[in-house]
């Protein structure tokens, strides 16, 4: 059922319009038969946080981590675009499982207001779970992860430079609550 007026929730980001292909991205090697082909536009310098993309719908992951990746954010999935979200890379031999790999934001972009989190989220619930921040954007972005979100992206908004805020505040907070080393004091009247 087509909905009159559907604006593209992702393409807003400033990311490729919707159906456009491009390499996949996932937390598992290149295959041994060669190396992926390259994006249609090189990625700036990885200078951005790591970032777990997932999301209601695989155009939006694509269209979202392209965005990330142009903006210097390595990205991992939990699928490959186009296979089904069960059985993720965790439980497929041969995979790797983004949170053995490590990152530092996971990103839900949703496509399609839902009041429940999809099967393709589930990723969300894992890095939580860890304590990954979560920045959630798209349609309806306080549905169904407000309470857990650390920044929220709608439509016309920069989800790079959200996932780059996220993961300053985090990296700050942590380093507040990092024990402090203890200095070597020599005790007196000891020789």
């Amino acid at each position: 059922m087509a909905s009159v007026g559907h604006t593209d929730p992702v393409a807003s980001l400033g990311t490729r319009g919707r159906g456009a292909r491009r390499r996949s991205r996932k937390a598992d090697p290149p295959a041994a038969s060669g190396p992926e082909p390259a994006a249609s536009k090189e990625p700036a310098a990885r200078t951005g946080p790591t970032v777990l993309v997932v999301g209601t719908d695989d155009w939006a992951v694509e269209q979202a981590a392209e965005l990330l990746e142009q903006a210097g954010s390595p990205v991992l999935t939990c699928h490959r675009p186009g296979e089904p979200a069960f059985p993720c890379n965790a439980l497929i031999e041969g995979r790797t499982c983004p949170l053995d790999v490590g990152f530092d934001v996971v990103a839900t972009v949703r496509a399609r207001a839902s009041a429940a989190p999809v099967q393709a989220e589930f990723g969300v619930v894992c890095a939580l779970r860890i304590g990954v921040p979560l920045v959630v954007a798209g349609l309806a972005p306080e549905r169904p992860y407000g309470p857990w979100a650390a920044a929220t992206v709608g439509q016309n908004e920069d989800l790079a430079s959200a996932c780059r805020d996220v993961a300053a505040r985090t990296a700050a907070g942590r380093a507040k609550k990092a024990p402090k080393e203890a200095v070597a004091r020599p005790r007196q009247g000891v020789s």
